[in-house]
């Protein structure tokens, strides 16, 4: 599915989050998958700050998966983040070697904190829509929480990376909105 920068920057922006993921294709049961470790260290992952496209493209090539961050929030406009979702979708779908999309909000002034609920869910319906062939679609949960990743699997997200001192159960939570929790 190829979607353009600007219905995809739209998504980004909307303030309807529901109807932003009602066009997230069913694709059966919902399944997230989880882990309380991070990707093998042989891996590219963009840790703090988003990695260049080419970087990942690069590590693609010598048969290196990796892992990209994509920020948003208060700190970037829609656009940016569309665009770096659609370059990563093109990258996954011709590599096939990237294998996670982490979703961050960033910024928050006096005005607003970094995101808003209903933008953070509109990120996750606009990075599955960019990048279908990306396996795991990960809300940050560090900076959103238990709950509203719990919800984001409505949305689109497809995996949970749960801190390691976060008590939560992933079947429970999981169980919850209708989906089976996988380890992995």
């Amino acid at each position: 599915m190829s979607i353009a920068a600007s219905d995809l920057a739209a998504i980004v922006a909307a303030t309807d989050p529901v109807s932003a993921a009602a066009r997230v294709p069913s694709t059966g049961p919902r399944v997230i998958t989880w882990s309380r470790t991070p990707a093998p260290s042989d891996w590219l992952i963009d840790h703090e700050t988003e990695g260049a496209i080419s970087a990942h493209a690069e590590a693609h090539a010598k048969g290196r998966p990796s892992e990209a961050l994509v920020i948003y929030g208060d700190a970037r406009e829609p656009g940016v983040v569309a665009d770096r979702l659609i370059a990563l979708g093109a990258l996954a779908a011709e590599t096939g070697l990237l294998k996670a999309i982490v979703l961050r909000p960033e910024g928050g002034g006096s005005a607003r904190p970094a995101s808003w609920g209903y933008e953070d869910l509109s990120v996750v319906t606009a990075a599955r829509l960019a990048a279908p062939e990306v396996p795991w679609i990960r809300p940050d949960w560090r900076t959103l929480g238990r709950h509203a990743c719990q919800v984001a699997v409505a949305f689109g997200a497809t995996d949970w990376l749960i801190p390691p001192d976060d008590p939560a159960d992933p079947s429970l939570l999981a169980g919850a909105v209708g989906a089976e929790a996988v380890a992995r």
